[in-house]
């Protein structure tokens, strides 16, 4: 039987400490796996918002970012569940010790990777 562990993106990173340890092993390659998602999930709430995409620049683009995620809590929940979703017993244990820190890194780095995505998201 596959297991989650076994879906996901293999990354050569490096941690120092726990978090930084959780957020390498665990957080990274999952949001890499999601991707794709991310971007459907983010293209879709732009279209029921009326936004633009492709008719916007990049920095109307993370202003718009921005206000989605510091605005919108169902955008942001529903971009959580997309990652916890993908966690293991263990990794959820883990999670929840310090789910504050790992809910900021995780929606940092989310809008990043949307960030860095403009272009794929546009088409």
């Amino acid at each position: 039987m596959i297991s989650k562990l076994d879906i996901r993106p293999k990354l050569e990173l490096t941690a120092i400490g726990r978090t930084e340890g959780f957020q390498n092993v665990t957080l990274r390659p999952i949001l890499k796996l999601q991707h794709d998602i991310f971007i459907l999930m983010y293209r879709n709430w732009a279209e029921k918002h009326r936004v633009k995409l492709v008719s916007i620049n990049q920095d109307e683009f993370s202003n718009i970012l921005e206000n989605s995620f510091s605005r919108n809590n169902v955008v942001k929940n529903q971009l959580l569940g997309i990652v916890i979703g993908q966690f293991t017993v263990n990794e959820f244990e883990e999670y929840k010790l310090e789910s504050s820190e790992y809910n900021k890194r995780i929606f940092t780095m989310i809008k990043k990777r949307l960030f860095d995505s403009f272009e794929e998201l546009k088409s």
